[in-house]
């Protein structure tokens, strides 16, 4: 293996989430817009059919973020808003999630 050997897309997806996640963490004032631009997002939207509001909302929101990692972000995808959307704004995590333990909320 030489130095020109590309790294795969989804390693680079994988890194721009974790700084977006660090930059998220390190500054609450862009969790807090992040938070704020999430919740414009319609949560009902389907994902095939991705109305003109949701997707200027959706941009508007992935241009925020390239601010933030000063252009190093690819964007997020309809799908991957609703999924953040959901756990930040809705504070759930989707059932879909297999985390090894059982995410439904329980009375106490």
């Amino acid at each position: 293996m030489n130095a020109s050997t590309q790294v795969p897309a989804t390693s680079d997806a994988q890194r721009q989430v974790r700084r977006l996640y660090v930059s998220l963490l390190e500054q609450q004032s862009r969790f807090d817009e992040f938070k704020y631009l999430l919740a414009r997002y319609p949560a009902e939207e389907e994902i095939q059919v991705e109305s003109e509001r949701a997707r200027e909302s959706r941009e508007v929101l992935n241009r925020r973020i390239r601010e933030w990692l000063l252009g190093d972000f690819d964007g997020l995808s309809a799908a991957q808003l609703l999924l953040w959307r959901s756990m930040i704004v809705d504070e759930r995590v989707p059932s879909s999630a297999r985390w090894g333990e059982d995410t439904s909320a329980k009375a106490p």
